[in-house]
């Protein structure tokens, strides 16, 4: 008893802890949207146990790395704390102490992103970081069967509940975060699948990734998925003149197959209806509706679409008249996230365009602090990938990595919650650091 105590002790690591909490956070999120709709909205179990993360991080990295490392990540880790105290104050000094929470809990979601990325960049210099391919794909195949899952047994919340748009997320919370999620993780499956020896069960799960994401219904989620299988053709037909041809006709076929099943059914999926994609087969089952409903709906569906982007317009205009109109202190900390009215101080309307939204909330400091690391350590990718561009521009798992950054990126400016939800900034931070991993320490960049 006491070895197999010892032995459970000595796997207690920083490396395996990191590990499990990447293959925990589709479970983290099941668990914050049953307690969310179930017992209350204030619940927000996600938030609490990423913060507990993010400060076992910091104090990891604090312990872990040299002097060196230490006094610079130290000096960042300072002026975020300097910069969240002046936020409060301010803030306090405009609501009083009744609205903290509010704007702790807003302060936390959008400096997860910086600090996690800090940290690992930090860490990275101490050791090599190693690839977390496996997981991530551990951690997508459980989003994606959860989805599935509860799509054929009918039990999963929908998508849009007070819309006419359709769709299904499972047991999760947030459409927008979760098709963010999958939309990010997708291209690295497809990776995998392509790059490796043909595997019937990595076949699966990209099928299964292409018709949870149709089902999600969200705009993100079709256009990236469609988009993705494109990219995978075009790499694969590549690959097929080449002389590794012969090792990977098994995954041409199995992604050709896939794309034109998506292309015959992609109709009857909630993205094609959402869409408005008229059915290629079955067609009678699905104008069983009268004619009047049928243009009712397409009509719902364009409004919908309208409403949506001229909403985000709406509350862009909104901000920024708000913005003109603040203090100097707001523009340059932030105006924060509530607003006050005639009778109620209530939650800000943001953009839902994380870009915007990071601003206005954060001002002028706020968002240098917050894009500090990411600048840095896209100006040492970009080096690094031009510095052996030929060998890096071939190498296929290298351009589906990029490819999945490029959509988070895509989906901040287009939907908003990347960089401002933990549940999506934590993928992209190790989507981010895959390329790192790749273009460092990976030795073969040979076309895999």
């Amino acid at each position: 008893m006491m070895e197999k105590t010892k032995k459970i002790i000595s796997k207690i690591n920083f490396t395996n802890i990191f590990l499990l909490y990447i293959i925990m956070q589709p479970v983290i999120d099941i668990i914050t949207s049953l307690c969310v709709r179930n017992i209350s909205e204030k619940l927000t179990l996600g938030v609490f146990i990423r913060t507990i993360f993010v400060l076992y991080l910091m104090l990891y990295t604090i312990i872990k790395t040299d002097k060196k490392n230490k006094y610079q990540i130290l000096i960042y880790y300072s002026f975020i704390a300097l910069y969240c105290v002046v936020f409060l104050v301010n803030s306090i000094s405009k609501y009083g102490f009744s609205t903290l929470f509010a704007e702790i809990k807003g302060l936390i979601k959008t400096f997860y992103f910086p600090i996690v990325l800090a940290s690992l960049l930090i860490l990275s210099k101490q050791e090599k970081y190693m690839s977390k391919q496996k997981y991530l794909n551990i951690s997508l195949a459980i989003y994606v069967l959860t989805i599935v899952i509860c799509k054929i047994f009918n039990v999963g919340y929908q998508t849009y509940p007070l819309k006419a748009n359709v769709g299904t997320i499972g047991l999760f919370y947030a459409g927008n975060e979760i098709s963010a999620i999958i939309a990010m993780l997708s291209p690295v499956c497809f990776a995998t699948f392509i790059s490796q020896k043909f595997s019937i069960i990595n076949a699966v799960l990209c099928a299964l990734t292409v018709y949870a994401m149709l089902e999600v219904g969200t705009k993100v989620s079709f256009i990236s998925i469609i988009g993705l299988i494109i990219l995978t053709l075009i790499v694969l037909v590549i690959k097929l003149f080449k002389k590794e041809g012969k090792n990977i006709y098994k995954q041409f076929i199995t992604v050709l197959l896939i794309g034109t099943i998506t292309t015959l059914f992609v109709g009857n999926t909630a993205g094609g209806k959402n869409f408005g994609i008229e059915p290629f087969l079955f067609k009678k089952s699905y104008y069983n509706q009268s004619l009047d409903s049928q243009k009712n709906k397409k009509e719902n569906t364009k409004t919908n679409a309208t409403s949506l982007l001229s909403g985000r317009n709406k509350f862009l205009n909104t901000n920024i008249k708000r913005y003109h109109q603040s203090s100097i202190m707001d523009k340059l900390v932030g105006m924060g996230y509530l607003y006050p009215t005639k009778n109620v101080i209530q939650e800000r309307k943001l953009v839902e365009i994380d870009y915007f939204d990071i601003y206005f909330c954060h001002g002028v400091f706020g968002t240098i602090i917050y894009v500090a690391p990411l600048a840095i350590i896209i100006f040492i990718l970009i080096k690094k990938f031009f510095a052996n561009f030929i060998d890096n521009i071939k190498n296929n798992k290298l351009i589906f990595t990029i490819y999945s950054v490029l959509i988070g990126f895509g989906i901040a400016l287009m939907a908003g919650h990347v960089f401002t939800a933990p549940a999506v900034s934590m993928f992209l931070v190790l989507i981010i650091f895959e390329i790192f991993s790749i273009l460092y320490y990976e030795k073969d960049k040979k076309n895999e």
